[in-house]
C-alpha cells in the first residue's frame, strides 16, 4: 500500500513537473485517495497475481497458445467474412478455473481472439458470442479449451492440467 502511494506521488511529480506546494499537496491527496480506493476495490489481487510469477514457464506456454489461437482465428474469421458465410451465436460453456484472477484472464483472452467475445461469467458458466460459418459446428470449444488448459495449471495450485 505504501509502495503504491509513493509510486503515485512520484508519477504526479514527474507528470506535473512542478514543486509548487499546492500542486504537491493535490498530488499527495489524490495519491492517497486512489490508494485507499484501490485497497477497498481489489483487496485480494496481490496474492492472486503472484501465481503468475510462480510458474513462468507455464505463462510462456499460455502466451504461445494465445498467439496460435489468435492467428488461426483471425484467418478463419477473415475467410468467413470474405465468403459472406458468417453467423453469430451465443453459447454457454462451463469453466474449470475457480481463481477469480484466472477467470478474468480467460475471459479477456477469449475476447482478444477474433470471432469470440466473452459476455458474462455467471457461476461456472461463461457466455460467449461466437461468429461461425452458417450451418457448421465451428471451433468455439477448441478456443476456450486450449486457453483454459494452459491457464488451469497456473492458477490451481498442486493440480495438473485437465486433459
Amino acid at each position: 500500500m505504501v509502495l503504491s502511494f509513493l509510486m503515485l506521488v512520484l508519477l504526479w511529480i514527474v507528470f506535473t513537473r512542478s514543486t509548487d506546494p499546492y500542486v504537491l499537496l493535490i498530488g499527495v491527496v489524490a495519491a492517497g485517495g486512489v490508494t485507499v480506493v484501490k485497497r477497498h476495490l481489489f483487496p485480494s489481487l496481490n496474492p492472486l497475481s503472484l501465481a503468475l510469477l510462480y510458474r513462468p514457464h507455464r505463462l510462456i506456454v499460455f502466451f504461445a497458445t494465445l498467439l496460435v489461437r489468435f492467428v488461426l482465428s483471425t484467418m478463419h474469421t477473415c475467410r468467413l467474412i470474405l465468403l459472406g458465410r458468417q453467423e453469430g451465436r451465443i453459447v454457454a460453456l462451463p469453466i474449470r478455473i475457480n481463481n477469480p484472477f484466472g477467470q478474468f484472464i480467460l475471459l479477456n483472452s477469449i475476447t482478444l481472439t477474433p470471432s469470440t467475445i466473452s459476455l458474462l461469467l455467471e457461476g461456472d458458466l461463461l457466455y460467449i458470442h461466437w461468429l461461425r460459418a452458417k450451418g457448421s459446428a465451428g471451433d468455439w470449444r477448441t478456443i476456450k479449451e486450449s486457453l483454459e488448459r494452459t491457464l488451469y495449471p497456473i492458477f490451481e495450485r498442486g493440480v495438473d492440467a485437465p486433459r
